[in-house]
């Protein structure tokens, strides 16, 4: 049920982009890689989304590692899947503020990180 809640919440609010590999020019930043998942400057974060994208193969497996990180190294979330399709979304109620965002790790799934 969180799950159904967060989703709606996220595209009630959002459009989300054409999926393309790391799309970080919109309010919806995308990612699909770590390879040049950067984003640099400050920004307010409102809302973040990690999930299987199993139409373009990139699903999530169970053991598979995702953390997000900000420009100094900081984790910002993470989660390890205990089984697969085990997503993780969350819903800031006050934007967090951050200096840049690296995708650190991401063994599977897309990334979906909302901005302000």
């Amino acid at each position: 049920m969180k799950r159904i809640l967060l989703i709606a919440l996220l595209i009630t609010c959002f459009a989300i982009p054409a999926l393309a590999a790391n799309n970080t020019v919109t309010s919806v930043k995308y990612f699909d890689t770590t390879s040049g998942a950067a984003i640099t400057g400050t920004m307010k974060v409102i809302a973040i989304y990690w999930t299987s994208n199993e139409g373009a193969g990139l699903d999530i497996a169970a053991d598979d590692d995702w953390l997000l990180s900000d420009s100094e190294g900081n984790p910002i979330a993470g989660k390890r899947a205990e089984a697969a399709g085990d997503d993780f979304g969350i819903v800031f109620p006050q934007p967090l503020v951050v200096k840049g965002i690296t995708v650190t790790t991401m063994d599977g799934g897309v990334c979906f990180v909302y901005v302000q």
